[in-house]
């Protein structure tokens, strides 16, 4: 479309009576919604806004259904809804539903407000099978000259046999933290007895920044990007498709600092009391509809820069149209169908709260 506008302007000159823009057209006001549902996950989370022709608009009205195989399992209004913070446009609202959705499962959104009512049917993909993981440690020195240890991940990833298919592979970190009081202590709870007196106090896992340049497959050119400098050929995403191991398998390589792993989320602790703390390395092997994955990736086309030069890229690239899956309305919504492997790092007892954990 840029280059129509380039040609179109080096006609302005020969005629000023055609507006070079037409007025906008089709519907003022239309319901934009956007979610990425996970078959792992029981708390769901649906975006949405009204759109304008120009801009975006809270949608402070809407009342959004889920329907799971024809039955309705989840009802959420406005009045639970909250601005996403995570989006830079604050228009948008985050309204999230508690639902159970499995592999095969056939999902309807439906979001009504004052203007009409925006659907979107989708149908959760095959799971695949569990990757296996297997884990070596690397000791190196980084550019600044300080020792450092990595993790080096191998995930066997096992075809879907029989179809064409769409991945990403998501590393997480995860730490479970038990809390012992001594008896005698002013929270010490005589039931807590049958349970060794354990009380859970952090159960959580949290995104962890994996480096692909050393695998041939996710990144062939070895390219490096990170949050502030994306690189749509750099595949920081781990996104990739069956096309070369059809029906076969294949082996990812991933680096991680190991000192991700072992870090502890701000905790209070008590000097008189034992810690016990677990550590896991999680991969999460997302199947995705080829609509999801061809959104995503032009998602991250956005940044992508082919010269450096702006005003070159600007006349070489082409727009951007996403999928747009949402009757009655614009966005797109997609369900993931998801396998998870473990590493196990293993399990300590700590006193007074010291949860340094050397890397031996």
């Amino acid at each position: 479309m840029k280059k129509i506008y380039l040609v179109i302007a080096c006609f302005l000159p020969l005629s000023c009576e055609t507006a070079l823009f037409p007025d906008p057209v089709g519907l003022e006001r239309e319901i934009a919604l956007q979610a990425r549902l996970l078959t792992t996950d029981t708390l769901h989370t649906i975006h949405a806004a009204y759109s304008l022709h120009d801009s975006l608009v809270s949608a402070a009205d809407l009342t959004i259904a889920c329907y799971v195989n024809g039955e309705c399992v989840a009802v959420t209004s406005d009045s639970e809804a909250e601005t996403d913070r995570w989006k830079t446009e604050k228009a948008w609202r985050a309204y999230r539903f508690r639902a159970d959705i499995h592999p095969g499962d056939s999902v309807r959104i439906e979001a009504t407000g004052r203007d009409g009512t925006a659907m979107a049917h989708v149908k959760a993909p095959d799971a695949p099978p569990a990757p296996e993981v297997s884990v070596e440690k690397i000791s190196m020195t980084d550019g600044g000259g300080y020792d450092m240890t990595l993790f080096r991940f191998r995930i066997r990833v096992d075809d879907l046999p029989g179809q064409r298919n769409w991945y990403r592979l998501v590393a997480l970190g995860r730490q479970v933290v038990d809390e012992h009081y001594p008896e005698g202590h002013p929270h010490f709870l005589p039931y807590w007895t049958e349970e060794g007196g354990w009380y859970r106090i952090v159960d959580k896992a949290f995104a962890i920044r994996v480096d692909n340049t050393k695998d041939s497959f996710l990144n062939p050119d070895g390219r490096t990007a990170d949050e502030r400098n994306p690189d749509y050929l750099a595949n920081q995403y781990n996104m990739f498709t069956d096309e070369l191991f059809e029906d076969g398998s294949v082996t990812l390589t991933l680096d991680a600092n190991a000192a991700d792993y072992f870090k502890i989320t701000d905790l209070s602790t008590n000097s008189l009391c034992t810690y016990r703390r677990a550590i896991a390395a999680l991969f999460d092997l997302q199947s995705l509809s080829r609509e999801d994955y061809l959104n995503s990736r032009m998602l991250e086309m956005r940044y992508f820069s082919l010269t450096g030069i702006p005003y070159v890229d600007g006349l070489l690239s082409e727009d951007i149209v996403p999928p747009d899956n949402v009757e009655g309305g614009i966005g797109f919504v997609t369900v993931r169908s998801v396998s998870r492997a473990a590493c196990d790092f293993g399990e300590r007892e700590l006193q007074g709260g010291s949860f340094d954990w050397p890397l031996e």
